[in-house]
């Protein structure tokens, strides 16, 4: 049996030097970058970002986001209704701010997700309060960006081959504590695989031209859907253009979680992967049910040989060797992080402790989430409950106690109702 877990091991560090390889390339071309120019390309854009609920630092958050230094742009703020608790604290910064904003109400949304049904608003109000933007911008509400984001984020799509641009997040505990620092860990492991040709342009931090998004009809294929980036990404790279990550625009999300939380956040997440790229699903399933199998298989055995008394040095070695490749992928993250988030440089240096202890149990939370994503495509997001029944398909429940229990609204279309305030243009 020890040859077995020899052998396993063998294509564990292979998968690890792979892994590692690719955090270094990653780290040249993130840390090759250069900044753009501040006068290079600069058309009007409108950053639309959709809100639901208090977190933490959002009012940090939504001043950044009204602070960019870029030359003409405007936003739109949307919540699903007056009620949300965002709601009096978007108001009053849009009244308090000197830049052109709107604060939108949507309305509740049937048969597709709460965040598409708030950017399609958010998209029917801009065409009727204004046709010369050129750039749209999605951002969430829980990073916060520097003031040279924006810039940063369009800048590319000069170049009429880049069909969409986009940043990530990088998490930052805080108060702490360990299952805060799992998240930060499990959410940088897909860090890595953006570059200057991304396969996926994340919803958070995402630019596209105004004339591609209306060309590829991106609006229309949200209908029915849940994921808003998975159904972008899709439809830019049909088009046979290019999703560049910019290096720049990696933003930092201040949060913690509980293990519900967090397993209710990364189970989300390989569920909505199952729905909208099956094969990276697979792929994520083979890849981590080896890795938990070798890698834990292989230590019960190496305790077992060791009572026994026939424990050999070739398999401990060649665990050690996994894990000291795991940390060395974990520590190219947190450095590059450190060098693009220079004013959170400390704080990221100070998770070095867990990008180099937690990727054996990061491998076994996804493990676990795949299996759960297996099992059942239901989920709460936002306090909404969800049924991904296909790509442009989605069943939602409302406020649920339980999601299993919950039942579904009807399917009729409801009428929207939809506000708007402004302040006076920059």
């Amino acid at each position: 049996m020890e040859n077995v877990f020899r052998v396993l091991a063998l294509i564990l560090i292979a998968q690890s030097l792979a892994a590692l390889a690719g955090a270094l390339r990653f780290a040249r071309y993130a840390l090759s970058s250069r900044l753009h120019r501040r006068h290079r390309y600069q058309p009007k854009a409108v950053v639309i970002v959709p809100c639901k609920g208090l977190e933490d630092g959002l009012e940090e958050n939504i001043r950044a986001l009204c602070t960019q230094d870029y030359r003409e742009y405007e936003l739109i703020f949307v919540t699903e209704s007056e009620m949300d608790a965002a709601y009096p604290l978007l108001s009053k910064v849009i009244k308090q701010g000197r830049r052109s904003a709107w604060l939108v109400v949507a309305g509740e949304a049937t048969g597709r997700g709460q965040k598409i049904h708030n950017l399609v608003t958010a998209l029917e109000t801009l065409n009727a309060i204004d046709r010369r933007a050129e750039v749209l911008v999605f951002a969430d509400s829980d990073t916060r960006p520097a003031r040279n984001w924006l810039a940063e984020l369009i800048a590319p799509l000069e170049e009429k081959r880049v069909g969409a641009t986009t940043g990530f997040r990088w998490y930052l505990p805080v108060q702490g504590g360990l299952l805060s620092h799992l998240l930060s860990v499990w959410s940088a492991s897909a860090l890595t695989l953006l570059g200057e040709r991304s396969s996926f342009s994340w919803g958070g931090a995402t630019a596209i031209r105004r004339e591609n998004f209306e060309r590829l009809g991106i609006r229309e294929r949200w209908e029915g859907a849940l994921s808003d980036d998975y159904v972008l990404s899709q439809a830019v790279r049909e088009a046979g253009l290019r999703i560049k990550f910019v290096p720049a625009c990696l933003t930092p999300t201040h949060a913690d979680a509980n293990f519900k939380e967090l397993f209710e956040f990364t189970t989300r997440q390989m569920r909505i992967t199952r729905v909208y790229a099956p094969r990276v699903w697979r792929l994520a399933l083979v890849t981590q049910s080896l890795f938990n199998f070798a890698m834990w298989g292989g230590f019960i055995w190496l305790f077992l040989a060791v009572i026994r008394g026939r424990a050999t040095a070739t398999l401990p070695i060649m665990l050690a060797i996994i894990l000291l490749l795991g940390a060395a992928t974990g520590w190219v993250r947190v450095a590059v992080a450190a060098r693009l988030l220079p004013a959170y440089r400390t704080s990221i240096f100070k998770q070095r402790w867990a990008y180099a202890l937690l990727a054996p149990v990061s491998s076994m939370l996804y493990l676990c989430n795949l299996i759960a994503s297996a099992w059942s495509l239901k989920i709460v997001w936002r306090g909404i409950g969800y049924e991904l029944l296909s790509q442009s398909e989605t069943r939602i429940w409302r406020e649920p106690t339980s999601i299993e229990s919950a039942e579904p609204l009807p399917r009729k279309r409801r009428r929207r109702r939809a506000s708007a305030s402004s302040s006076s243009p920059q």
